[in-house]
Protein backbone atom coordinates (compact mmCIF):
# COMPACT_ATOMS: atom_id res chain seq x y z
CA UNK A 1 0.00 0.00 0.00
CA UNK A 2 2.61 2.36 0.67
CA UNK A 3 4.47 1.90 -2.66
CA UNK A 4 0.67 2.26 -4.22
CA UNK A 5 0.30 5.39 -2.35
CA UNK A 6 4.19 6.95 -3.10
CA UNK A 7 3.34 6.22 -7.03
CA UNK A 8 -0.47 8.22 -6.56
CA UNK A 9 1.41 11.57 -5.21
CA UNK A 10 3.87 11.45 -8.07
CA UNK A 11 0.93 10.97 -10.79
CA UNK A 12 -2.48 10.33 -11.54
CA UNK A 13 -3.31 5.99 -11.59
CA UNK A 14 -4.83 3.53 -13.96
CA UNK A 15 -4.71 0.40 -11.71
CA UNK A 16 -5.93 -2.53 -12.99
CA UNK A 17 -7.26 -4.76 -10.05
CA UNK A 18 -7.10 -8.31 -11.33
CA UNK A 19 -8.45 -10.08 -9.07
CA UNK A 20 -10.06 -7.65 -6.82
CA UNK A 21 -12.00 -9.79 -4.54
CA UNK A 22 -14.02 -7.41 -2.16
CA UNK A 23 -12.42 -4.33 -3.22
CA UNK A 24 -9.57 -4.04 -0.78
CA UNK A 25 -6.81 -2.24 -3.55
CA UNK A 26 -9.64 -1.02 -5.69
CA UNK A 27 -11.08 1.15 -2.90
CA UNK A 28 -7.64 2.23 -1.37
CA UNK A 29 -6.67 3.45 -4.94
CA UNK A 30 -10.07 5.14 -5.80
CA UNK A 31 -9.89 6.97 -2.43
CA UNK A 32 -5.99 8.13 -2.88
CA UNK A 33 -7.30 10.56 -5.39
CA UNK A 34 -10.34 11.37 -7.06
CA UNK A 35 -8.32 11.25 -10.85
CA UNK A 36 -6.98 7.93 -9.95
CA UNK A 37 -8.95 5.63 -12.25
CA UNK A 38 -9.49 1.56 -10.94
CA UNK A 39 -10.65 -1.43 -13.37
CA UNK A 40 -11.99 -3.88 -10.85
CA UNK A 41 -12.12 -7.52 -12.15
CA UNK A 42 -13.40 -10.30 -10.54
CA UNK A 43 -14.43 -14.05 -11.47
CA UNK A 44 -16.83 -14.84 -8.96
CA UNK A 45 -19.95 -14.32 -8.84
CA UNK A 46 -20.61 -14.59 -5.25
CA UNK A 47 -17.54 -11.87 -4.18
CA UNK A 48 -18.59 -9.57 -7.03
CA UNK A 49 -21.68 -9.24 -5.42
CA UNK A 50 -19.98 -8.34 -2.02
CA UNK A 51 -17.86 -5.83 -4.45
CA UNK A 52 -20.80 -4.09 -5.61
CA UNK A 53 -22.63 -3.60 -1.96
CA UNK A 54 -19.55 -1.94 -0.92
CA UNK A 55 -18.93 -0.28 -3.89
CA UNK A 56 -22.46 1.33 -3.48
CA UNK A 57 -21.81 2.46 0.65
CA UNK A 58 -18.27 3.74 -0.50
CA UNK A 59 -19.92 6.17 -3.22
CA UNK A 60 -16.56 6.20 -5.75
CA UNK A 61 -17.01 6.84 -8.98
CA UNK A 62 -13.76 6.41 -10.02
CA UNK A 63 -13.99 2.45 -10.58
CA UNK A 64 -15.32 0.48 -13.30
CA UNK A 65 -16.09 -2.90 -11.82
CA UNK A 66 -16.56 -5.70 -13.88
CA UNK A 67 -17.45 -9.16 -13.23
CA UNK A 68 -15.09 -11.42 -15.73
CA UNK A 69 -12.11 -13.43 -15.74
CA UNK A 70 -8.78 -12.22 -16.76
CA UNK A 71 -6.98 -14.49 -19.36
CA UNK A 72 -5.40 -14.40 -22.32
CA UNK A 73 -8.52 -14.41 -24.96
CA UNK A 74 -11.88 -12.68 -25.05
CA UNK A 75 -15.67 -13.74 -24.67
CA UNK A 76 -14.91 -17.09 -23.70
CA UNK A 77 -16.90 -19.50 -21.25
CA UNK A 78 -14.83 -20.52 -18.73
CA UNK A 79 -15.65 -23.01 -15.74
CA UNK A 80 -14.77 -21.03 -12.47
CA UNK A 81 -14.46 -22.67 -9.16
CA UNK A 82 -15.75 -20.97 -6.25
CA UNK A 83 -14.42 -22.05 -2.86
CA UNK A 84 -16.15 -21.34 0.50
CA UNK A 85 -13.45 -18.89 0.74
CA UNK A 86 -13.67 -16.36 -1.34
CA UNK A 87 -10.13 -15.09 -1.44
CA UNK A 88 -8.61 -18.97 -3.25
CA UNK A 89 -11.19 -18.95 -6.26
CA UNK A 90 -10.20 -20.48 -9.35
CA UNK A 91 -10.07 -21.15 -12.97
CA UNK A 92 -6.99 -23.25 -12.62
CA UNK A 93 -7.63 -25.34 -9.63
CA UNK A 94 -9.44 -26.86 -6.83
CA UNK A 95 -7.68 -27.28 -4.13
CA UNK A 96 -10.22 -25.92 -1.36
CA UNK A 97 -13.74 -26.52 -0.22
CA UNK A 98 -15.50 -26.54 -3.64
CA UNK A 99 -18.68 -25.02 -3.15
CA UNK A 100 -19.90 -24.60 -6.99
CA UNK A 101 -18.93 -24.14 -10.58
CA UNK A 102 -19.94 -20.75 -12.83
CA UNK A 103 -19.80 -20.19 -16.42
CA UNK A 104 -18.19 -16.68 -16.27
CA UNK A 105 -16.81 -14.69 -19.81
CA UNK A 106 -12.91 -14.33 -20.15
CA UNK A 107 -11.34 -10.94 -20.90
CA UNK A 108 -8.35 -9.83 -22.05
CA UNK A 109 -6.07 -6.67 -20.30
CA UNK A 110 -5.26 -5.45 -23.47
CA UNK A 111 -9.11 -5.36 -24.50
CA UNK A 112 -10.22 -3.39 -21.18
CA UNK A 113 -7.82 -0.22 -21.41
CA UNK A 114 -8.39 0.32 -25.24
CA UNK A 115 -10.66 3.04 -24.77
CA UNK A 116 -8.65 4.85 -22.19
CA UNK A 117 -5.94 7.52 -23.06
CA UNK A 118 -2.99 5.75 -21.30
CA UNK A 119 -0.85 8.77 -22.00
CA UNK A 120 -2.80 10.52 -18.92
CA UNK A 121 -1.76 7.96 -16.30
CA UNK A 122 1.13 5.96 -14.85
CA UNK A 123 -0.03 2.22 -14.98
CA UNK A 124 -0.28 -0.25 -11.82
CA UNK A 125 -1.45 -3.94 -12.40
CA UNK A 126 -2.32 -6.09 -9.41
CA UNK A 127 -2.36 -9.85 -10.30
CA UNK A 128 -4.06 -11.99 -8.02
CA UNK A 129 -6.11 -14.84 -9.78
CA UNK A 130 -4.48 -17.68 -8.67
CA UNK A 131 -2.38 -19.56 -11.23
CA UNK A 132 -3.92 -17.67 -14.45
CA UNK A 133 -1.28 -15.05 -14.18
CA UNK A 134 0.39 -16.16 -16.87
CA UNK A 135 -2.20 -15.97 -19.29
CA UNK A 136 -3.10 -12.37 -17.60
CA UNK A 137 0.31 -11.51 -18.59
CA UNK A 138 -0.35 -12.90 -22.28
CA UNK A 139 -3.55 -11.01 -23.18
CA UNK A 140 -2.12 -7.81 -21.77
CA UNK A 141 1.32 -7.65 -23.55
CA UNK A 142 0.42 -4.73 -26.00
CA UNK A 143 -0.32 -2.88 -22.51
CA UNK A 144 2.64 -3.67 -20.33
CA UNK A 145 4.76 -2.86 -24.32
CA UNK A 146 3.29 0.20 -24.47
CA UNK A 147 3.20 1.99 -21.03
CA UNK A 148 5.28 -0.21 -18.77
CA UNK A 149 3.24 -0.92 -15.94
CA UNK A 150 4.79 -1.86 -12.42
CA UNK A 151 2.96 -5.02 -12.17
CA UNK A 152 2.05 -6.16 -8.13
CA UNK A 153 2.10 -10.20 -8.50
CA UNK A 154 1.36 -12.55 -5.87
CA UNK A 155 4.08 -15.35 -6.33
CA UNK A 156 2.58 -19.01 -5.73
CA UNK A 157 2.86 -22.70 -6.74
CA UNK A 158 -0.46 -22.57 -8.48
CA UNK A 159 1.85 -20.61 -11.10
CA UNK A 160 4.72 -22.27 -11.62
CA UNK A 161 3.28 -25.85 -11.55
CA UNK A 162 4.59 -26.89 -14.84
CA UNK A 163 7.39 -25.79 -16.67
CA UNK A 164 5.64 -23.97 -19.43
CA UNK A 165 4.43 -21.01 -17.35
CA UNK A 166 8.35 -21.02 -16.08
CA UNK A 167 9.78 -20.61 -19.55
CA UNK A 168 7.04 -18.18 -20.17
CA UNK A 169 7.67 -15.73 -17.49
CA UNK A 170 11.70 -16.13 -17.86
CA UNK A 171 11.21 -15.22 -21.55
CA UNK A 172 8.83 -12.40 -20.90
CA UNK A 173 10.89 -11.13 -17.95
CA UNK A 174 13.82 -11.01 -20.92
CA UNK A 175 11.60 -9.98 -23.84
CA UNK A 176 10.12 -6.98 -22.25
CA UNK A 177 13.50 -5.94 -19.84
CA UNK A 178 11.71 -7.01 -16.25
CA UNK A 179 13.27 -7.69 -13.50
CA UNK A 180 11.22 -9.53 -9.93
CA UNK A 181 12.03 -7.09 -6.13
CA UNK A 182 10.71 -8.44 -3.40
CA UNK A 183 8.81 -6.01 -0.58
CA UNK A 184 12.07 -5.25 0.53
CA UNK A 185 12.84 -4.00 -2.92
CA UNK A 186 15.51 -6.04 -3.41
CA UNK A 187 15.91 -7.97 -6.84
CA UNK A 188 15.76 -11.26 -6.82
CA UNK A 189 15.94 -13.98 -9.82
CA UNK A 190 13.21 -16.02 -10.71
CA UNK A 191 15.19 -19.18 -10.05
CA UNK A 192 15.62 -17.85 -6.43
CA UNK A 193 11.76 -17.31 -6.57
CA UNK A 194 11.31 -20.64 -7.37
CA UNK A 195 13.51 -22.04 -4.59
CA UNK A 196 11.89 -20.27 -2.19
CA UNK A 197 8.30 -21.67 -3.29
CA UNK A 198 10.26 -25.17 -3.44
CA UNK A 199 11.14 -24.58 -0.11
CA UNK A 200 7.51 -24.10 1.54
CA UNK A 201 6.19 -26.49 3.60
CA UNK A 202 3.58 -28.59 1.49
CA UNK A 203 0.37 -26.23 3.30
CA UNK A 204 1.87 -23.13 2.18
CA UNK A 205 1.36 -22.27 -1.55
CA UNK A 206 3.02 -18.44 -2.13
CA UNK A 207 5.87 -16.98 -0.96
CA UNK A 208 3.50 -13.60 -1.32
CA UNK A 209 3.26 -9.96 -3.53
CA UNK A 210 6.41 -9.49 -5.60
CA UNK A 211 6.63 -6.32 -7.61
CA UNK A 212 7.69 -6.79 -11.77
CA UNK A 213 9.53 -3.74 -13.08
CA UNK A 214 10.53 -2.52 -15.97
CA UNK A 215 14.98 -2.04 -16.25
CA UNK A 216 16.02 1.87 -16.13
CA UNK A 217 12.25 3.39 -16.28
CA UNK A 218 11.30 6.20 -14.31
CA UNK A 219 8.80 3.52 -12.43
CA UNK A 220 12.30 2.22 -11.22
CA UNK A 221 13.07 5.02 -9.97
CA UNK A 222 9.86 5.87 -7.80
CA UNK A 223 10.39 2.76 -6.54
CA UNK A 224 13.42 2.68 -5.14
CA UNK A 225 13.78 6.20 -3.96
CA UNK A 226 12.66 7.34 -0.24
CA UNK A 227 10.71 9.86 -1.13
Amino acid sequence: LSIIKKFSKKNDLLFLDCGCNYGFYSFYVASLNKKNLVIAIEASKKTSKDFLKNLKINLLDNINFQNKAISNLDNQNIQFNESKNDWESSYVHKNFKLEKTTIVESIKIDTLVKHYNLKSYTTIIKLDIEGNEMNAIKGGLEFIKMTSPLIIIEISKYIFNNNFNIEYFRNFLKDCDYSIYDTNKKKITLDNALLKLNQLPDKYKTIGNCYLIKNLSTNLKKFISDE
